[in-house]
């Protein structure tokens, strides 16, 4: 459990320093409890932009309360899940982060246009690689696919530089006219 991690004098100590505005003492508080909350928190929202502002929240309200915070009435865990479950249930009932909910829609929706037009033109470049010459074929595999030099790719297919490079162009001239048709 959280609480027995750093609970008893360290946590009375974190406590301290958080009321003092010691921020590296809040960052410690954030990264000790911050798990606990935000697993609390999704069990609520379901939404993990959603979740996030309200973790966000609640460690602004924690910060700008933890004066009144009474450690002989509760665990710090606890009065923290407490005020995250109100913040919680707060924006699941107003539906206060609802413009989160619409862009992650919208996101998704233009995401899946653009990985429907990359997978169409993925599939232009496939077909118009097929059609190519099989000496353009290999010397666009051994150049671009493979790392190979012209000399290094003239070498491995018995030709000369000059007939690489001129080769290339062709296969080139092939694949731009494709893909402007």
């Amino acid at each position: 459990m959280v609480e027995s991690r750093i609970g008893g004098e360290s946590e009375k100590r974190l406590i301290e320093a958080i009321r003092q505005g010691k921020q590296e003492a809040f960052g410690l508080l954030y990264d000790t409890y911050a798990p606990v909350l935000m697993g609390m928190i999704t069990r609520i929202v379901q939404h993990t932009d959603v979740a996030e502002e309200v973790l966000k929240e609640t460690f602004l309200a924690i910060w700008s309360r933890i004066h009144i915070y009474d450690p002989s009435k509760s665990g710090f865990l606890t009065w923290g899940l407490a005020m995250a479950r109100g913040i919680a249930l707060e924006a699941k009932k107003t539906g206060m982060y609802g413009n989160l909910l619409h862009t992650t829609e919208k996101d998704a929706v233009v995401r899946q246009e653009e990985e429907r037009a990359k997978q169409v033109e993925e599939a232009k470049v496939k077909e118009t690689f097929c059609q190519l010459e099989p000496q353009e074929k290999a010397i666009i595999d051994l150049i671009y696919l493979k790392g190979y030099t012209c000399t290094q790719a003239a070498e491995a297919l018995g030709i000369s530089e000059t007939q690489i490079k001129s080769h290339l162009k062709m296969a080139f001239k092939h694949i731009g006219a494709e893909r402007t048709a």
